[in-house]
């Protein structure tokens, strides 16, 4: 393998939970003292870019806030570009902050959109509020897609089951979602970087957001068996990724 940029997913490629993954830190040190340049792709809308800066920090990568590529992100951009002033948001501190920080209000009245972010804070009072507004024909949109979140003790719920939820309670079908599979985070990063396509890997553990994403990008991808796939459902689509791993510390 012989690429400039490398696409790191977070949860389940460099760490589960709050566990490294062996040999991570040490792979992706010697990519960058080969003049490699990194970014960190995440779905996770729970932490904001410093929230991602100090959590890599802390198991021994630097970062800036440039490398870290979240789902809030396209979330954040789809509602400037539509000129919303005003969101009522299901999720984390961390994500309200970003779309304050975006200058973008939060209201629990008449909000413009519902925003639906993995949402680690839950609590049975902001389910309330969100159905409250979207039967009453507010839209909701979801920062991703994905069900269950790995972690040190296995798979845990997240985004994807909070919005199906949301959907047979309200009999309302979510307006968009955002993060990956798309792939507006590549395309981003190809225009904003002057990056070519050949130049560029995805690694990530998921078929269906990582590996779906670099596949929908036209770019190689990495699929590590560190966190949520495994070898038995590889097998099953053996095809799916450029290459297949068993973790990143194999990278080379």
């Amino acid at each position: 393998m012989d690429y400039k940029y490398y696409c790191f997913d977070l949860d389940g490629t460099v760490y589960v939970g709050e566990n490294k993954i062996d040999g991570a830190v040490d792979s992706i040190k010697r990519l960058e003292n080969l003049g490699k340049k990194i970014f960190y792709i995440s779905n996770n809308s729970s932490k904001n870019k410093i929230d991602y800066i100090n959590r890599l920090n802390n198991i021994g990568l630097k970062s800036d806030e440039d490398q870290i590529v979240l789902s809030t992100d396209s979330t954040i951009d789809f509602l400037k570009k539509n000129e919303v002033k005003k969101v009522f948001v299901l999720g984390t501190k961390s994500l309200k902050k970003m779309i304050l920080d975006a200058n973008i209000d939060l209201c629990s009245h008449d909000p413009e959109f519902v925003v639906v972010g993995y949402d680690t804070e839950l609590d049975y009072g902001k389910l309330v509020d969100a159905c409250r507004l979207i039967n009453n024909g507010v839209d909701f949109i979801a920062t991703h897609c994905d069900p269950v979140c790995p972690s040190e003790h296995g798979p845990i719920p997240d985004i994807g089951l909070i919005t199906e939820m949301l959907e047979k309670t309200t009999r309302k079908k979510v307006y968009k979602v955002f993060g990956k599979p798309s792939p507006d985070v590549i395309d981003s990063l190809i225009v904003k970087h002057g990056i070519s396509k050949n130049e560029l890997i995805m690694i990530g553990d998921r078929l269906y957001t990582d590996i779906a994403m670099a596949n929908q990008a036209a770019i190689d991808s990495i699929l590590v068996l560190s966190g949520d796939t495994s070898r038995e459902e590889v097998e099953t689509e053996p095809t799916s990724a450029t290459y297949v791993i068993k973790d990143i510390s194999r990278i080379r």
